[in-house]
């Protein structure tokens, strides 16, 4: 009998929906894709947003990104953001923030975060602090934190950190790692590394990396790699790596370099900074120049430079010193020097 009674009630939602009933449209389309069946579901929303319904143009915008239409799916948030759907406009805002135009995404994430929708609060937050605007960001993460939100903890913490009110900071962080979030394990393995506490550093890296946390992973190898245990550290890079972790495959070179086994090492970094990495770049330069490869030494030196790494700045300044390039050569150690201070300065 429910089986028959919800074949009728499909019968009769669609004969609505056919009608043209929007209500109908839209629930058409969350039942068709709850079935799997995509193209009809985006049909019903695309439907039900043209007549109007707020909540279907967010729905159709998912599906649209979800096979690809981009643009039209950005479209489609704008739309509902404009009729005032809030998942319309965090996602508009996330696309806004992908795309780098950080001014439309904060002012998208304000918006949604005015309706009291907690992601975008949270959001809103994290965009705000990564930006150096801690004193901005902290109410609205604290809003966030305090709802039980955990990376607004984490984000919180880490502005609280920076203040140097490093108690409460990781306050935060051990609720975080209570609700369960192990990104927040890695800050207090962090700060217990800030602070000269190895053991606590390596304790908290363990329960993260033990969960999967990749960041953690990688910082646990580190962490044993620097103080000998190689066979170890070795084997948390490989895991890492596996997960695609840039990082993590970048000291595998430094590894497989320090046994005398370039060929391994030029790949692990070349793989690295396929996926990103910068420090693979110089690592490449510093092979290079070991083989007397000049020419390509300063290519990728220069690459990294390019990118803003700090060591590849140095270590292209002082190729162009050594083949005359002087005037070249102090313009990077200036640079180089100017980011160093920047860093110090925020850190």
């Amino acid at each position: 009998m429910p089986g028959r009674l919800k074949k009728f009630d499909e019968f009769f939602q669609r004969k609505a929906a056919e009608g043209g009933n929007v209500v109908a449209m839209a629930r058409m389309g969350s039942a068709m894709r709850e079935r799997g069946e995509l193209a009809e579901a985006e049909s019903w929303y695309r439907k039900a947003a043209m007549g109007g319904d707020r909540v279907s143009m967010t729905a159709l915008a998912h599906l649209l990104a979800e096979r690809g239409a981009l643009d039209e799916a950005e479209r489609w948030y704008h739309e509902a953001a404009l009729a005032g759907e809030p998942h319309g406009m965090l996602s508009l805002a996330k696309s806004y923030e992908r795309r780098g135009k950080r001014e439309d995404a904060q002012h998208w994430y304000g918006e949604a975060a005015r309706t009291g929708d907690l992601p975008s609060i949270a959001a809103l937050g994290h965009l705000l602090r990564e930006q150096g605007r801690g004193e901005e960001a902290e109410s609205w993460l604290r809003q966030a934190a305090e709802a039980g939100v955990t990376g607004a903890m984490i984000d919180l913490g880490i502005v609280l950190r920076d203040r140097g009110q490093t108690a409460e900071a990781s306050r935060w962080w051990r609720s975080a790692v209570l609700a369960g979030d192990l990104a927040a394990a890695c800050q207090l393995g962090r700060q217990a590394e800030r602070l000269g506490r190895p053991a606590d550093a390596e304790s908290w890296y363990r329960q993260a990396a033990t969960g999967g946390n990749v960041e953690a992973i990688t910082r646990l190898g580190l962490l044993l790699h620097r103080r000998g245990d190689l066979e170890e550290a070795e084997s948390w890079y490989l895991d890492a790596a596996e997960k695609g972790d840039p990082a993590a495959m970048t000291n595998l070179g430094v590894l497989a370099r320090n046994r005398g086994d370039e060929g391994e090492a030029a790949a692990w970094y070349r793989k690295a900074a396929e996926h990103g990495s910068i420090p693979a770049l110089t690592n490449l330069g510093h092979l290079a120049e070991h083989r007397e490869d000049f020419a390509q030494a300063e290519q990728w030196f220069r690459s990294a430079a390019e990118t803003g790494d700090i060591q590849g700045m140095l270590s292209l300044a002082r190729m162009l010193r050594s083949r005359g390039a002087a005037n070249e050569a102090e313009r990077w150690l200036a640079q180089a020097e100017h980011l160093q201070d920047d860093r110090e300065h925020r850190f």
